[in-house]
């Protein structure tokens, strides 16, 4: 990682960091409160927390100034020490003041910000305190880091005035977006609620923003901060530095209630209101007579109030019955509303009123209508002849609990049009031109107060999302993305790495022991690898395939690699059965080319035997290795960690288990992580830490669409494995009805195991639920106990404990159990060629992605196989094949259609993946039963899902460490993903690390939009 050698050089004080830290104790010590002092007076102020970062600061300072290569000498060597002790000091003292401050109250988001900041502090201490033993490499990774920190912090905090009281905690200082330092000529200005500022547009607008750095946040990334901060991060002076930064609390009819509210959607300051773009837009410009009005269609009218009452009924209801000028009544009626409303709808009363009317009895009804007053109708007015300016568009925006809508349009058109000019644009001004995109203020103009000739075409592609403005925001976050990504990528190939030279021949024991032949896909994905091992900077691949496409095959030839170089190899899965799967399979390749392989996760015993513990600190690992084979016992905990200690371990699969701090590795120059869309960035740093950055490889059996590869994963190589072995037959997917198809699925499973085969039984939940009208995987091992008395019925899920767990799965390879219920325990690494039935029951409630998981279960021996999709409620009736399933045997009946149609639970299932298929309505539950029923490849099936569920849901983008995606729309707008992907390429080609005048204000906003989502870039 290069190191900004630009910084002034600052003597730095190993004593201020003590100082600083000794005060903070004090401060948060209960014991030593002074006299007269609050005593819940534990979280430390503004003022500390900035004196402890100026004492991290100014050794990274010293650091970059002078260098880390000017350092190698032993006079400079001793002064590195003395700069890594001030820096663990005041990284130590920092953590522990963020630590104090997520534990006082406020929201969750503030909390998370506050307990990462102390986790990536913490880290940071621990690297420091070796600094100087550390090869200059790791120095250098290790201060970016520390300034990456440092950045990050100082957004948080106020600009530093020595007139103001330090009364604000640290979360009410939280950043928003996209806020700069205003011009000479605003800084001058005495109020943030002057008129419209009349400053040059964003981008050409260069000369002060050097001077004010921490001014500058991404517009993609909302602030969290507590809802009580939103009204109190600020006064009126800073206000006045610059008016983004100012709160929303003190704006026209923004209260502290009203603040709060808004701050629960995201809403702090004033750059945060001119981001929260508009929903929709509805044309009301032409006003309908009464008589006129469509049913079904958004319209405008005008009408006089005739009779107003309360209808007390089951729940209370306020109906008004308005009479339009031609004469014509119309119905209205409130389910919900306040007095005021009886006060304002008082007979005479004339009103535009917008609505969506629908048919009541034979006549017209509309409900919860919007009204605007209008003075009574002139007398010298003609008769058709509408007041000038009603009709109009209304800006619709997104709902915030307990803030009428139309405050939140007249505050966010009223800031816009007061500060759109002042918006930092962080897309080079050449750019823009040579793409015809609009500046960023005019861009924010036209989307809340829309341009002045707008025409119905331009309104459709408002509401398609399709207008210039908009792409312009979908361009620009693509951009930074891209340019994130790239850059990071960059990053990673300067580190050096383990170089891994191989020979032709260094698979060849591996390929004799195999009882196949890899496929031509496989072949290729090691051959990339191959070439990525013998480089000098790190492999960053991402593997992905189908289900049953060998991607352990390709992990293992990795590993086998490595370990032919003489290093160490690694596996990381997210779940124990994963783990052991994983162990079970590669052990006999690994005994077959004489590679020594280890499990460990949690559950593996702790301590070794007192003869074990002897010879391992006798050093004497060959016997102890040799007792493990012959007894066939597993090995511990104290004799893994002594073996990869020392290197006598070649490799080790496992579970989080591995990043635990005793876990020590000679010289790991691979890690597989296996599933890692399942673990967070924090895991998958901590396992690179392991080693001197080793290669990675990451591995997903969610075949990924190329625009999420390219988005998502736009800093890995890819390979994929897009051709099944030989052999392998795609199971058939049927989908039946919850009420006739579970009689099926029973004469199904004795179908299969009369003929000598086993079957799966998925449940979503373990135990019954008193919310969940589901059924769960207890109750139906019972009820298939009872209705198969003849056959063998055993249990698995998540809360047995890894003994049982392993039996109960050892006896279904065995084929001692014919069926075998479960919950989504096995929808990954469990590999039962016998086995060609799954039935998976309440299949609405689980995400597409994992149904083709779960049905690759089945299929992975020879013969036929069946998945059958048991839906627990009536879906609707024009979702095709649900009812007439075209896969459905001749010989069988249809099933018939409920009678009744069941409520479908609102209700989140217990797993992470089914909760967006939870909250679906029943047309969509059924088109994704039918995606799945009509196509086993996978790759399609990712698509499909992509379009369905959106890619935050489809890979967890949020563990992925990427800035969120607001306005861009991955599968609608690819053309704009690779325009800007080649766009960002070639700005980094020019200027690689954006230190041009002109790409200052780009590269300010990558960095904090970066800043909060992958600090350590890893």
């Amino acid at each position: 990682m290069l190191i900004d050698s630009h910084m002034a050089e600052v003597p730095s004080s190993v004593g201020s960091a003590s100082a600083a830290s000794s005060k903070l104790a004090s401060a948060t010590d209960p014991h030593r409160t002074e006299p007269g002092a609050q005593a819940d007076a534990t979280t430390p102020s503004v003022r500390m927390v900035r004196e402890l970062l100026s004492s991290l600061q100014k050794p990274i300072e010293e650091l970059c100034a002078r260098g880390l290569p000017n350092l190698l000498d032993p006079e400079g060597e001793e002064r590195l020490r003395l700069l890594a002790h001030q820096m663990t000091d005041s990284a130590k003292a920092l953590a522990t003041a963020f630590e104090k401050k997520s534990q006082r109250s406020g929201s969750d988001g503030d909390r998370e910000r506050c307990q990462k900041i102390a986790a990536d502090l913490t880290l940071l201490a621990q690297q420091t305190t070796r600094l100087g033993s550390l090869p200059l490499g790791e120095r250098q990774r290790v201060v970016a880091l520390g300034q990456r920190l440092c950045l990050s912090i100082s957004i948080y905090l106020p600009e530093h005035r020595a007139n103001r009281a330090d009364r604000h905690s640290v979360s009410e200082v939280a950043p928003s977006p996209l806020a700069r330092p205003m011009q000479d000529s605003a800084l001058r200005s005495p109020s943030r609620f002057a008129s419209r500022p009349t400053a040059k547009p964003a981008v050409k607008v260069e000369a002060n923003v050097e001077a004010k750095p921490a001014g500058i946040i991404a517009a993609s990334v909302p602030s969290k901060a507590a809802g009580k901060s939103a009204g109190t991060s600020g006064d009126d002076a800073e206000a006045a530095l610059d008016p983004l930064l100012g709160p929303l609390l003190g704006q026209p009819g923004v209260g502290p209630v009203t603040a709060e509210r808004l701050a629960d959607k995201g809403l702090h300051r004033v750059i945060d209101a001119l981001y929260f773009l508009p929903k929709r837009y509805d044309d009301l410009r032409q006003v309908v007579p009464v008589g006129q009005l469509q049913p079904g269609v958004l319209q405008a009218t005008i009408v006089l109030v005739e009779r107003t009452r309360v209808v007390w009924a089951k729940k209370r209801f306020l109906e008004v019955l308005f009479r339009g000028e031609d004469g014509s009544e119309l119905l209205a009626r409130w389910f919900y509303f306040h007095g005021g409303y009886q006060k304002r709808l008082l007979p005479g009363k004339r009103f535009l009123l917008s609505a969506t009317p629908s048919k009541f009895r034979d006549s017209l009804q509309v409900t919860h209508p919007e009204l605007v007053d209008l003075p009574p109708r002139s007398e010298q007015q003609p008769d058709g002849v509408m007041p000038e300016g009603a009709g109009h568009i209304r800006i619709r925006y997104p709902d915030i609990d307990g803030v009428p809508a139309r405050l939140v349009e007249k505050l966010c058109q009223g800031l816009c049009s007061q500060y759109a000019e002042l918006v930092p644009d962080g897309v080079p001004a050449q750019l823009l031109h040579r793409l015809s995109l609009p500046l960023l203020a005019q861009t924010l103009r036209d989307l809340h107060l829309l341009p002045a000739e707008t025409t119905p075409e331009l309104l459709l592609r408002l509401n398609e999302g399709l207008a210039p403005a908009q792409r312009r925001l979908i361009f620009e976050e693509l951009f930074f993305l891209q340019l994130g990504l790239l850059r990071r990528r960059r990053a990673i190939a300067a580190d050096d790495a383990t170089v891994c030279p191989t020979s032709d021949d260094s698979l060849s024991s591996l390929w004799a022991v195999l009882p196949f032949s890899p496929t031509s896909a496989q072949q290729r994905a090691i051959a990339e690898i191959r070439g990525d091992l013998s480089q000098p900077h790190p492999m960053q691949r991402l593997l992905h395939g189908d289900v049953g496409s060998g991607k352990t095959l390709v992990a293992y030839a990795a590993c086998e690699l490595v370990m032919a170089s003489g290093h160490q190899a690694a596996v990381m899965a997210p779940t124990e059965i994963l783990a052991e799967q994983h162990h079970k399979t590669l052990r006999v390749w690994a005994l077959a080319t004489g590679r020594k392989l280890a499990l460990l996760t949690a559950t593996t015993p702790k301590t070794a035997r007192k003869t074990t513990l002897a010879l391992l600190q006798a050093g004497r690992f060959a016997e102890v290795w040799r007792l493990h084979e012959s007894t066939g016992q597993p090995l511990d905990r104290e004799s893994i960690l002594a073996m990869l200690r020392v290197g006598f371990l070649n490799m080790v699969v496992g579970t989080h288990a591995l990043i635990a701090d005793a876990v020590e590795f000679q010289d790991l120059a691979l890690v597989v992580i296996d599933e890692q869309h399942r673990f967070g960035v924090g895991q998958r740093a901590a396992l690179r830490r392991k080693g001197r950055q080793p290669h990675i490889l990451v591995m997903t059996a969610t075949p990924i669409p190329r625009t999420l590869a390219l988005t998502l994963y736009g800093d890995l190589d890819v390979s994929q494995l897009d051709e099944l072995p030989p052999g392998r037959t795609p199971p058939v997917t049927k989908v039946l009805s919850g009420k006739t198809g579970e009689p099926r699925a029973l004469t199904a499973v004795r179908k299969a195991v009369s003929e000598g085969r086993q079957a799966y039984w998925v449940c979503p939940l373990i135990e019954d639920s008193e919310k969940l009208e589901l059924s769960s995987a207890t109750a139906r091992h019972a009820a298939l106990q009872s209705a198969l008395p003849e056959l063998r019925v055993g249990l698995v899920h998540g809360r047995l404990g890894s003994d049982e767990r392993d039996d109960v799965m050892d006896r279904f390879r065995r084929r001692e159990l014919d069926v075998l219920v479960a919950t989504t325990v096995i929808e990954v690494g469990v590999d039962v060629p016998n086995a060609s039935l799954m039935v998976i029951e309440s299949a609405e409630r689980f995400g597409l992605a994992q149904l083709h998981q779960l049905r690759g279960r089945v299929g992975r021996g020879s013969g036929k196989s069946l998945c059958l999709l048991l839906h627990g409620s009536a879906l609707s009736d024009g979702s095709g094949s649900v009812h007439h399933d075209p896969l459905l045997d001749e010989d069988e009946p249809a099933p018939k259609k409920p009678s009744k149609r069941r409520k479908v639970s609102e209700e989140p299932a217990t797993t992470a993946s089914t909760k967006h298929a939870a909250a679906t309505t029943a047309p969509s539950a059924a088109h994704r039963l039918e995606v799945v029923a009509q196509t086993s490849d996978g790759f399609r099936l990712a698509e499909a899902d992509l379009r369905i569920r959106g890619p935050g849901e489809v890979l967890g983008t949020r563990q992925s460490g990427l800035p969120p995606l607001r306005f861009a729309d991955l599968l609608r707008d690819i053309d704009l993903l690779t325009i800007a992907r080649r766009e960002a390429a070639a700005l980094l080609a020019r200027d690689p690390e954006l230190v041009r005048p002109e790409h200052s204000v780009t590269s300010r906003v990558l960095a904090e939009r970066w800043a909060h989502c992958d600090l350590t870039l890893e």
